[in-house]
């Protein structure tokens, strides 16, 4: 059987055209972080989705999520189910009471009703030996044995092979490792581009350093075997994602930095437990810096630790790593992701389903709607401060694997909380100031200059380089407010960080005194949880130059861009429900997206 799915596949390629040129690539949307009830967690919160139905969602197919029917009303095109490599499929078999891994007890344990999600989680991981949520105990022979390991990665590998449809709907093989020291989120998603895979995912039961990891993804590539990792929660990593140190505390070296860039050129800068682009700590002057921020540890009591959390510092460290060793190990492209354990990519901020099984039932979500924050039993408010978030966008010459990973890998990608906004952005030295207004103004964007995530070469005798960038609305989501800039560099040692505003809707400007541009408005009917798209743009496009420009100061630019303000899920699910707004989140959020940045370094 798998002989002849791969022989299908291999045939409707060939019936594929020939790669487009690098300017005719179009923009595809998907998701690349999404877990089914083959997670341990995920099946813990009764979650009974399996990777079969993620992929039907995806594409736009109806589905069932605990008892109710459920379908996005825009498909994606590609998606990569990254369920726990840690015991892998195992809490599902052991369910059964009369199973080959009864003993364990996980029936008893998903059938008491007094526990809730987070208790019935622990006890879950702690009947196997050894959870992901704890780096103590040895984990049952049994669930880690050969056999048993590489009978479920099988069992995913064959999903995403079934549900390939090259040209229309690509799938991804992946899974996720999962370390989480002390309640520290060091979780990477590791993505293989197939054809080729390895017997077995390597999980944190093998070993919890990201170094190993990778050493384990160049073995891989070795083999022939073409994978990376993402990083992603960054947010709660408790300062660990973004050190200035390696896993033993040594300072981070050039082997350290060529190895990590090799293995993780992007980052998931937005997903359900919040946003890790910034904080307003790190950045105050960025008025926009507080956006679906989450701050507690994963199941822990306090909050995590900003310096080392958040990808705006992570690329100013990588600057001065790089002036130190040579190398930058934080050189990265963005990605959107769901992080939902619903197995339901449901990204669509008016049609969010849930993320995290049966504590998305239409009992509980209006429970949890105004339930108050409880630091040690976070499981209820925690819900709702959840973001119905988010999108990665690539730009690749048609819907196929080999396509959509090679822009990955070249970090032509962008993020989005959710809505498909379609954003682009080139630098070069000499782009006319009309050259957006143009068609086909994209090839002469490639031929002039470079694309988003890609090195910006030094010009002798340049003034400053241009940016082009342009964004378009999502059909079915709020006008656009504005495009910014967002600038890190490099100067006397010191990373430091400014945003501009480039292009935006409507008639105002910039106040000279403040630097700011004033908001956009507001539609948003909060109890009728509505919006019109009567203010802001369809599309901003433009080509910016920085007045700021230092030729020997290394410095990276990326764009982000704003919608006009619409309601947040919470309110539409409130108002569908006759309950008061939640007090914990606003009534309306600006979503929005990031370019993967343009990387200057002199010469």
């Amino acid at each position: 059987m798998r002989i002849t799915v791969l022989m299908g596949i291999a045939a409707v390629a060939v019936l594929l055209p020939a790669l487009a040129s690098a300017a005719e690539r179009q923009a595809y949307f998907g998701d690349l972080h999404l877990h089914t009830a083959m997670s341990m967690d995920a099946y813990a919160s009764r979650t009974n989705t399996l990777p079969e139905d993620s992929y039907r969602y995806a594409r736009g197919e109806e589905i069932d999520y605990i008892g109710q029917k459920i379908r996005r009303k825009a498909a994606l095109d590609f998606l990569a189910v990254t369920d726990h490599s840690e015991y892998l499929g195992a809490a599902r078999i052991a369910d059964d009471p009369k199973g080959p891994l009864a003993r364990f007890g996980i029936h008893q344990i998903m059938n008491d009703t007094t526990l809730s999600f987070f208790d019935r989680f622990r006890k879950v991981g702690a009947a196997f030996g050894k959870g992901f949520t704890s780096d103590s105990g040895t984990p049952a022979p049994e669930l880690v044995n050969d056999e048993f390991v590489h009978s479920n990665w099988q069992r995913q590998i064959d999903a995403a092979e079934k549900y390939y449809q090259p040209g229309k709907f690509t799938t991804f093989a992946a899974y996720e490792w999962t370390s989480m020291p002390a309640g520290a989120n060091l979780h990477r998603n590791v993505i293989f581009r197939g054809p080729k895979y390895p017997q077995r995912p390597f999980s944190t039961l093998d070993s919890v350093k990201p170094e190993d990891l990778w050493t384990y993804m160049d073995h891989q590539r070795a083999l022939g075997v073409e994978v990376m990792d993402l990083p992603h929660n960054s947010n709660v990593s408790d300062g660990r994602m973004f050190t200035f140190e390696d896993s033993a505390g040594a300072p981070i070296s050039r082997a350290y930095a060529e190895q990590r860039i090799r293995n993780e050129p992007l980052v998931e800068i937005t997903q359900h437990k919040g946003t890790s682009e910034t904080n307003p700590v790190l950045s105050p002057a960025d008025e926009f810096a507080s956006y679906e921020l989450m701050e507690f540890l994963l199941g822990q009591p306090r909050r995590s630790k900003l310096d080392g959390s958040y990808v705006r510092q992570a690329l100013g460290r990588g600057l001065e790593i790089e002036a130190r060793v040579g190398v930058n190990p934080y050189k990265l492209g963005f990605v959107g992701a769901s992080d939902f354990h619903s197995g339901a990519s449901s990204s669509e901020e008016f049609n969010f389903s849930g993320a995290f099984g049966v504590g998305d039932s239409q009992l509980d979500a209006k429970r949890w709607l105004n339930e108050p924050i409880d630091p040690q039993q976070p499981s209820g408010a925690m819900m709702v401060l959840g973001s119905a978030a988010g999108v990665t966008g690539v730009w690749a010459e048609q819907n196929t694997r080999e396509a959509i990973f090679d822009a990955l890998r070249r970090r032509e990608v962008f993020a989005t909380t959710g809505p498909r906004i379609q954003l682009r952005l080139f630098a070069g030295w000499s782009y006319p100031k009309d050259l957006v207004k143009k068609p086909g103004w994209a090839a002469k964007a490639y031929a002039g200059g470079v694309p988003m995530g890609a090195d910006l070469a030094p010009k002798a005798g340049a003034k400053a380089p241009s940016v082009a960038v342009q964004a378009l609305k999502d059909p079915d989501s709020g006008n656009l407010d504005r495009i910014q800039i967002v600038k890190v560099w490099l100067k006397d040692g010191k990373t430091q960080e400014k945003v501009f505003d480039i292009a935006w809707a409507g008639e105002r400007a910039v106040d000279a005194t403040t630097g700011k541009l004033p908001v956009v408005g507001s539609t948003v009917d909060v109890k009728a949880a509505k919006y019109t798209n009567s203010i802001g743009a369809a599309e901003l496009a433009t080509v910016w130059s920085d007045p700021e420009f230092d030729a020997a100061a290394p410095a990276v630019y990326y764009a982000r861009v704003l919608e006009i303000p619409t309601p947040r899920w919470t309110t539409y699910l409130a108002v569908k429900n006759g309950l008061p707004l939640p007090q914990l989140v606003p009534p309306a959020i600006q979503e929005r997206a990031w370019s993967s940045p343009v990387f200057y370094r002199p010469g």
